[in-house]
């Protein structure tokens, strides 16, 4: 996962669970408090009522509930404990038929004979309160009953019931929960989006950078202008960058003095070497020596040559070229190689390039004749496209070879890497050398057993 996406779930995850750490115990404290309180209200009127009401009157209409002048003395004496959180009074007999009312028209029937079964259930005297239940038209309703004793064999149940007004606050209470909630989280992912990015886009310019190092070492310097670690990181990078460079310029210049002290001798003995064979051209036994010296000679210089090549490239002299024509002429001197190991060769495309001709032109050696030794004699093929894009030229070179075993794909363009019984090492080496300093890259894309395919990309410069 990107290191954005891992800042924004840590920094959601963060709000989220403070935000609910928070505001749910502060939504049921709230409502816990004020429903405690309510319960405290209804069971004081409860208990009230049950102690003002008269037990004869009460007994009487529990064994004749059709007397009308006791039930309205009750229900009158009832009405004086109906107060602005108590809507109502109920009485109720154990067998669940409600006595006498007062107050407001009461709950549904199920309602209150619940609370009356509750209460049967408990001992006399002492009050039970029903949770909180919502009405069909969204009103709030709360309950509380208590059985009351009228003698050893008889009992009845007096219920209060009440609207829970508070609840109209703890809906807003929650909804204003709800939405601070969501507004703090957008705000935060916002805030935590500007902040990746001030994170994460140094980062994806500093592993653009080594990365870019990687496969050019003289690519530019990145410099973040920040004063913090990824500032401190920036100036370490680029102080290695420039330590490499630097080191590579000190090899370079120790091996082109290396090739050049062998170099001024094997001119000397190569000299000397003709003018023995025209003091021996009569002797064919000294001839033979001779001859086996000269080509090792020639052999040694060769080497000799491709390390100053690689150590120290010439100045670069720019000229507009048709890249198309440069491969041209190219072919045409591998074409002997070509044609003895029987390998097709095809040439797709065209462009204008503004560069160095004899330096791409080695580029292009070295990478055809690193495609013909890869490729089976009679069945191979090498094929080379130039397209223009996004401002720049690409070539790809393509083998019908083996391919490049996975672990030598990071090694293949190290000096002195080589898979081959004879070779220097030196040849993927000097073209990534050469196309470093161009301002260009090279690098290589494969399928095992379905050849290589090197590709490289050259800036166009000014040009038409």
């Amino acid at each position: 996962m990107k290191l954005k996406y891992k800042i924004v779930l840590l920094v959601t995850g963060i709000l989220i669970v403070s935000l609910v750490t928070l505001s749910v115990p502060i939504y049921w404290y709230t409502r816990s408090a004020l429903e405690n309180e309510l319960d405290e209200q209804l069971l004081t009127v409860l208990e009230l009522t049950a102690h003002s009401l008269n037990k004869h009157l009460t007994s009487a209409l529990l064994q004749e509930p059709s007397l009308g002048s006791v039930r309205r003395q009750l229900e009158s004496s009832m009405q004086n404990v109906v107060i602005r959180k108590i809507q109502g009074v109920a009485l109720i007999s154990p067998d669940q038929q409600i006595l006498a009312t007062a107050g407001s028209p009461g709950p549904e029937e199920a309602l209150l004979l619940n609370i009356v079964h509750r209460a049967l259930q408990g001992e006399a005297g002492e009050g039970v309160v029903s949770d909180i239940y919502r009405l069909e038209n969204d009103a709030y309703l709360k309950t509380a009953a208590i059985p009351m004793e009228l003698d050893e064999a008889a009992r009845v149940v007096v219920v209060v019931y009440g609207g829970v007004e508070f609840m109209e606050y703890i809906e807003q209470l929650g909804g204003t929960i709800f939405w601070m909630s969501v507004i703090t989280l957008l705000v935060a992912a916002g805030l935590t989006v500007v902040f990746s990015r001030s994170l994460v886009k140094p980062v994806q310019q500093l592993s653009g950078y080594a990365k870019a190092i990687q496969k050019n070492l003289h690519t530019s310097p990145v410099h973040l202008e920040r004063k913090d670690e990824l500032g401190d990181l920036s100036g370490a990078l680029v102080d290695m960058h420039t330590e490499i460079k630097e080191n590579e310029h000190r090899n370079k210049q120790l091996l082109s003095g290396i090739a050049h002290e062998i170099k001024n001798p094997l001119g000397g003995m190569e000299l000397y070497t003709g003018l023995l064979r025209e003091e021996l051209h009569n002797d064919a036994a000294a001839s033979e020596y001779l001859d086996k010296i000269t080509a090792s000679l020639h052999n040694l210089n060769q080497t000799v040559v491709s390390y100053l090549d690689y150590a120290r490239p010439p100045k670069s002299e720019y000229k507009l070229l048709e890249l198309q024509d440069l491969i041209g002429d190219v072919y045409r001197i591998l074409e002997p190689e070509f044609r003895h190991q029987d390998i097709r060769f095809e040439c797709r495309g065209a462009a204008r390039l503004m560069t160095d001709e004899s330096k791409v032109r080695r580029v292009f050696v070295n990478l055809l004749r690193n495609c013909i030794q890869a490729v089976t004699p009679g069945e191979g093929k090498v094929t080379v496209t130039i397209r223009n894009s996004d401002g720049q030229v690409e070539l790809t070179i393509r083998d019908n070879g083996a391919g490049i075993a996975e672990q030598n794909l990071d090694k293949i363009f190290q000096p002195y890497f080589t898979t081959r019984e004879k070779g220097y090492g030196l040849g993927l080496a000097i073209a990534k050398n050469i196309v470093d300093e161009l301002n260009g890259s090279i690098f290589v894309d494969y399928v095992t057993g379905e050849g290589t395919c090197f590709i490289i990309n050259f800036p166009r410069g000014s040009h038409d």
